[in-house]
């Protein structure tokens, strides 16, 4: 692993403003000697906003969004995909493959180890510095750290355990894999310490969306716990959430998701986002893999075969009815494209669809302006304990009542009584309707990946994961699906530069075999 770098590349990290959010516009001075910096709160304050800003950086975004979606059944080509792009889709997968570095997410966990190592000392210097805002601010970066290496983790599965800041070159950089299971179990402990001391809201609506909160910690812990199979632990999460007194948190109407929740951002439903703006901190990845104004056809595309028939999450046969037959999102998250059958994503790309209510012409609106990125909101969490509740076989009613809580706002012309539980009695058919309404609900917010992961850790086999995945695979294409056979194949390889700088690192063994085969 390549050296990680200083407190001084923070000064040199820029920290600009986020639409209305203030204290983003924090910026340390260049050229600061590191034993001269940490004298005061605002010095403090910038080094918190430089970890927030760090994950807005298009290396770690780009990466959220391939590592989480391009594998899965949500992903097919669309305009100008770049090559390692295209390979990994095709499931053409090797150790030089530029998504397989990893040192931009351990360039934020450095910032997030320097703030939680030098942060403590301001408290003796700083009479304005208190051990209690000490306390929230490091709340923060603990989670900000969990939720880098949970995406290693969920990637690679075994990644080196970083928690001191590099600071000079005597220090040993060549540090080896941890277990994963060790990692995780960190990630927690580190999560409940940040329960204790982190805030429930902040001064504004930008703040408390764009800043760790104690629902956004209960978020994170509720998806490790889902990871690591303790279900009982997810749905007690998942619950101080739902039913949390103090949090105005509230589902938006089914109509208002695109415009409120995708393209304003920072809605009533949402738990935790990065914010962006549309100066020096524009999201050019939405753009690039989703379209915007001027650009309508992004590199990703939904894969044609499964917008109907068998495959499809939506017009799904079941029972005597149709189960997402007039389905909002199939039309605000998509858009055909004209004369083909290429379906584009509308997500995060648009701003609002128009439907003429005579000839049910929809009419698109693109935004001009950067999207914020949503980590965590309120439908995923009803949609995890529902998740947990299947998995641990008890009141399949609750898991189809939750999941219907998130169905029914978006089919607002099915009847009132929406999904039937005598349509799901087998553990199969509850599975598959969960899997469908995941997908429908979370399709291109890099989820989908790790749904599918979690199906094949469940049995340790890829079976599952391979039967959803083979699907977009089925209207012709050269992809190697052959290439999933073993568990190790799920995750990506460690890219051939970090073997090379740090000695101690271990290639996985799927990627090892198969790269002396082809010598």
């Amino acid at each position: 692993m390549k050296k990680i770098i200083s407190i001084l590349s923070i000064a040199g990290l820029l920290i600009t403003s986020s639409g209305c959010t203030d204290w983003l516009d924090l910026r340390p001075e260049s050229e600061i000697v590191l034993e001269d910096y940490w004298q005061n709160e605002s010095q403090v304050n910038q080094v918190l906003a430089a970890c927030y800003r760090s994950i807005t950086e298009s290396d770690v975004m780009g990466k959220m969004l391939v590592w989480g979606e391009l594998r899965s059944d949500n992903v097919w080509y669309g305009n100008g995909m770049p090559s390692d792009m295209s390979k990994i889709l095709n499931v053409d997968i090797t150790a030089d493959n530029g998504y397989c570095h990893w040192g931009s997410f351990y360039t934020v966990i450095n910032y997030c180890n320097n703030f939680l190592y030098y942060a403590p000392g301001v408290v003796d210097i700083d009479a304005n510095f208190t051990e209690s805002k000490l306390h929230s601010m490091e709340a923060e970066v603990l989670t900000l750290r969990a939720l880098m290496y949970f995406y290693l983790v969920r990637t690679f599965e075994r990644v080196p355990w970083v928690n001191e800041p590099s600071i000079d070159d005597a220090q040993d950089y060549n540090i080896p894999q941890s277990p994963e299971d060790e990692i995780l179990n960190n990630l927690v402990a580190d999560l409940q310490t940040a329960l204790r001391y982190v805030r429930d809201s902040y001064e504004t609506t930008a703040y408390t969306k764009g800043r760790i909160t104690t629902n956004a910690v209960r978020a994170l812990l509720a998806d490790i716990y889902l990871w690591q199979e303790d279900y009982n632990k997810c749905i007690e999460m998942c619950d101080q959430i739902l039913n949390d007194p103090e949090s105005d948190l509230e589902l938006e109407m089914g109509e208002d998701v695109i415009s409120n929740v995708f393209y304003q951002g920072n809605s009533k439903e949402s738990i935790f986002e990065l914010q962006f703006d549309d100066d020096q901190m524009f999201n050019s990845t939405v753009q690039n893999f989703y379209g915007g104004f001027g650009n309508s056809t992004g590199q990703w595309s939904f894969p044609a075969p499964l917008i109907i028939g068998r495959y499809s999450p939506f017009n799904f046969n079941i029972g005597s009815g149709t189960e997402s037959s007039e389905d909002l999102r199939e039309k605000d998250f998509l858009r055909q494209y004209a004369g083909g059958d290429t379906y584009y994503v509308f997500k995060y790309a648009g701003a609002d669809r128009q439907e003429d209510p005579t000839t049910e012409a929809s009419t698109y609106y693109y935004r001009n302006v950067t999207a914020n990125w949503i980590v965590y909101r309120l439908s995923e969490i009803y949609l995890m304990k529902a998740e947990a509740l299947i998995q641990l076989g008890g009141n399949k009613e609750q898991a189809v009542e939750l999941i219907n809580t998130i169905y029914m706002r978006s089919n607002i012309e099915d009847d009132e009584l929406g999904l039937m539980p005598d349509n799901y009695t087998t553990d199969l058919q509850l599975n598959e309707l969960y899997m469908r309404e995941r997908q429908r609900e979370l399709m291109f917010e890099g989820k989908r990946w790790f749904d599918l992961m979690r199906l094949a850790r469940r049995v340790d086999s890829p079976d599952p994961l391979v039967s959803y995945v083979t699907k977009k695979f089925s209207g012709g294409s050269s992809g190697d699906i052959n290439k999933m056979s073993v568990m190790d194949a799920l995750y990506l390889p460690v890219h051939t530069d970090e073997l090379k700088a740090n000695s101690a690192l271990v290639q996985n063994e799927f990627y090892r075999i198969q790269a002396e085969e082809n010598q």
